[in-house]
C-alpha cells in the first residue's frame, strides 16, 4: 500500500502500535480458547490452520485484531523492560518457556496474574481438546523483582508479563515479576525463544504462517485475536 505522503506515516504507525497493544492487553486478560498451529489455506473470510489436534477452521470479524510477532532477545530482559513469560514449575522453582519483549507503547498491558493454557513439559493430565493444551496453567503480568520461593502444585505453568527490575548472571538468569498484587521469581533459560510484537493486518495471514489465535469467548470458529509469525517466527505463547 502506497501513502499520499511521508508526513501521513507516523500517524498510521501509531495507530498500529496502540490497536497492537490493545491486542497485547486483550489476549493477557481473558480467558478464551487458545489455537496454534500453520496456516494451511485462506479464504476470504478467514483460513485454516494445521494444529496438533488436527485441521481447525478459523473465521476472521471486522473486529478481530491482528499483530505480528517478530524475533527479539533475551539481552533486552534487562530492568525496566516490560516482558510476558509464559512459565511452569521446574522443581522448586518456576522457568521461562518463553519470554514476550513489550514495545515501549504496550507496557503495562495485561497486568496480573491468570489462567494459561501453554503446554507444560513433563504435564500430561488435564488437557484440552485445542492442541492438548494443559489447563489449570496461569498468565502472569507484572515487574520484575528479585528471587524467592514458590510453592505451588508442580505441572502448572504460566503466563508473566512484567518490567525487569533486577536479575542474576549466569547461564540461566533469575528474573522477579511483580504484577501489581503480588510477585513471582522465574528462572530464564538461555535457550529460551524471545519475541515482540510489531503491528500487522490482514495480509500477514498467509499460508505457512505460524499463529497463535484467541477465539471469542464461547465461540470456536470466530477469532478476537490472530497474531501471526512474521518471516517465519513461531509465536512461543
Amino acid at each position: 500500500m502506497k501513502f499520499p505522503s511521508l508526513r501521513i506515516r507516523p500517524f498510521l504507525l501509531a495507530a498500529a502500535v496502540v490497536a497492537t497493544a490493545a491486542t497485547a492487553s486483550t489476549m493477557a486478560a481473558d480467558q478464551r480458547a487458545h489455537i496454534r498451529g500453520i496456516i494451511t489455506d485462506v479464504t476470504a473470510t478467514g483460513f485454516t490452520v494445521q494444529t496438533d489436534a488436527g485441521l481447525q477452521t478459523i473465521d476472521l470479524t471486522p473486529d478481530t485484531r491482528i499483530t505480528g510477532v517478530v524475533p527479539s532477545s533475551l539481552d533486552n530482559v534487562q530492568p525496566g523492560a516490560f516482558i510476558g513469560t509464559a512459565n511452569a514449575l521446574h522443581g522448586s522453582s518456576f522457568q521461562a518457556l518463553e519470554v514476550v519483549v513489550f514495545p515501549a507503547a504496550m507496557k503495562g498491558s495485561g497486568l496480573g496474574d491468570y489462567a494459561w493454557d501453554l503446554p507444560a513439559p513433563g504435564a500430561h493430565a488435564g488437557m484440552t481438546p485445542q492442541n492438548d493444551a494443559i489447563t489449570g496453567s496461569a498468565m502472569t503480568s507484572g515487574t520484575i523483582k528479585a528471587d524467592t520461593t514458590h510453592n505451588e502444585p508442580a505441572g502448572s505453568s504460566a503466563m508473566t508479563n512484567g518490567t525487569v527490575k533486577t536479575s542474576s548472571g549466569g547461564t540461566n538468569r533469575t528474573i522477579v515479576v511483580d504484577y501489581g498484587s503480588g510477585e513471582k521469581a522465574i528462572v530464564v533459560p538461555a535457550n529460551v525463544p524471545a519475541v515482540t510484537f510489531k503491528p500487522a493486518d490482514r495480509m500477514a495471514i498467509a499460508k505457512g504462517a505460524h499463529v497463535f489465535v484467541a477465539m471469542k469467548p464461547d465461540d470456536s470458529r470466530h477469532a478476537a485475536i490472530v497474531a501471526v509469525g512474521l518471516d517465519g517466527t513461531v509465536p512461543p505463547m
